[in-house]
């Protein structure tokens, strides 16, 4: 209890709470401008919180992460332009609904059900994950190993449509990894004599350089905006009459987006299509007609799954050490730099910090309603803005903010580096979420590798006589043996395509 007041203290401080909200309002409007994702919010500003005490600094970045989950459906609403990828869902129907005169309704239960999907995962995020440490205390070796393997796996096997560039995306990530002073026998590994890599790929600007300056290039094949119709946002309060028949969804759909959030790599975007086809599965055969047509059930279920997943992500990555996605894999990197070690000592040797963390999920949720309800209409007008206007911003602090940062150049060129590559596999298909994933788990799985065959008797065996290791590696020959069934489909069905057109 003393705990949790200690981080109610420091939470509800002027400075502090003020960072919140002023961070909250920020992430809105970042995820209604178009091009702008939280990825890239928060890669800009992990360089700035060096000067931040660890409390401020996960103030800022969850009370930014979480506000841009809601902002992205403002353009997706209004002009049918997803500000964040994981509200093309929300797309579907709160556009129909914009059509029919029915914005301001369609973004208040937008506002409703994101607020209480993310309520809904901060129960999970708070019990699950202290349960979750207890267990994580126990892990050796082999299981986090074990662990690291399942995680590589779901993202080769599912963050991208083929297989085979998946697979290639995490080598490529597991390879970089490996480069600089080896772990157990210091020997310089693919150094090729440069003293600058003796350190390795620094993760926080190999990552900003990933997400970030590569959106920056991204930005600017298309340098226009689109353009922001003048809708009505009259009716906004009226969604609160259909909270009665919206509520089972909304809990459902939370849950939905919490447990996709805890798989890694998966994403938000997949959680809101799921909670999505569950809505429409469950709607009466009258209201099934509705989805994809304008349905505020729809918009209810994307909403408040694409909210819940900020909760889902966060439990693997403050109980495991393993991010959930894009947004919490930066993460890490603010994590280190504060010299902090995510995982089940952070539940040992930083509570306090566990508990602010809890409580600024909870409050950036519930600071979604009130600023939702009284900003979004200006925020809906500043969805307009240029991307010429932002494409300096954005790829300035992404290079330089790591050099300045860390106080030497080799980080600028590493920034610029992997944004070229993030930007070039981006293009060819390879996921890039892939690659950082390898390039962050690589140097944990290789330890824990290590460490458990100098174990006395250690063997190959013994990672499948573990019970929790063992679970681990079965899931993930099972994940693997459904992306190659998957692959496998996909083929013959293409081939059965060409094969019918061929005929015709």
């Amino acid at each position: 209890m003393e705990n949790i007041l200690q981080a109610l203290a420091v939470l509800l401080t002027p400075g502090n709470f003020g960072l919140l909200t002023l961070a909250v309002l920020g992430g809105i409007i970042i995820g209604a401008i178009p091009g702008l994702t939280p990825a890239v919010a928060i890669g800009l500003l992990i360089p700035f919180t060096f000067s931040f005490e660890a409390y401020s600094a996960f103030i800022l970045l969850l009370g930014i992460y979480v506000g841009s989950m809601y902002g992205g459906s403002i353009p997706a609403i209004l002009m049918n332009l997803p500000g964040t990828p994981a509200s093309a869902v929300t797309a579907l129907d709160g556009y129909q609904l914009a059509k029919k005169g029915r914005a301001g309704e369609a973004l208040g239960v937008s506002i409703l059900s994101g607020t209480l999907g993310g309520i809904v995962s901060c129960v999970f995020l708070i019990f699950l994950s202290l349960e979750l440490s207890t267990v994580a205390l126990r892990f050796g070796g082999p299981e986090y190993f074990a662990l690291c393997v399942f995680a590589v796996v779901v993202v080769l096997a599912l963050a991208s449509d083929s297989l085979l560039k998946g697979a290639m995306g995490a080598g490529l990530g597991l390879l970089i990894s490996t480069i600089g002073i080896d772990p157990v026998t210091p020997y310089p590994r693919f150094t090729f004599g440069m003293p600058e890599l003796m350190i390795g790929i620094p993760i926080v600007p190999a990552t900003i350089g990933l997400f970030c300056v590569a959106e920056g290039f991204r930005m600017m094949e298309n340098t226009g905006a689109g353009h922001m119709q003048q809708r009505a946002l009259s009716g906004m309060w009226t969604a609160c009459r259909q909270l009665n028949r919206l509520w089972g969804n909304i809990t459902r759909s939370g849950i939905i987006g919490t447990f996709i959030g805890i798989l890694p790599g998966i994403g938000a975007t997949v959680g809101s299509y799921m909670a999505y086809v569950a809505a429409r599965g469950r709607a009466r055969k009258e209201e099934k007609a509705e989805f994809g047509k304008g349905s505020i059930s729809g918009v209810a279920a994307s909403e408040s799954a694409n909210n819940a997943v900020v909760g889902g992500t966060m439990i693997p990555l403050m109980t495991l050490g393993i991010p959930g996605d894009i947004n919490t894999l930066l993460m890490v990197g603010a994590m280190q730099i504060h010299g902090l070690v995510p995982g089940p000592s952070l539940f040992r040797d930083q509570l306090v910090l566990v508990y602010v963390i809890f409580g600024a999920v909870v409050f950036a949720n519930l600071l979604i309603l009130v600023l939702g309800f009284g900003l979004t209409g200006p925020v809906a007008r500043l969805a307009s803005t240029p991307k010429k206007y932002l494409i300096p911003i954005v790829l300035v602090v992404a290079i330089t903010g790591p050099a300045i940062s860390y106080g030497h150049v080799y980080y600028f060129w590493v920034a610029i580096v992997f944004g070229l590559v993030g930007y070039v596999c981006e293009k060819g298909g390879y996921p890039v979420l892939a690659i950082a994933m390898g390039l962050i788990l690589g140097p944990i799985l290789e330890e824990n590798l290590r460490s458990s065959l100098m174990l006395p008797g250690a063997n190959l065996q013994m990672f499948f006589l573990r019970p929790i290791s063992a679970a681990f590696l079965l899931l993930s020959i099972f994940v693997l043996a459904y992306a190659v069934y998957r692959a496998v489909k996909q083929r013959r069905s293409l081939a059965g395509r060409i094969a019918a057109e061929s005929v015709q």
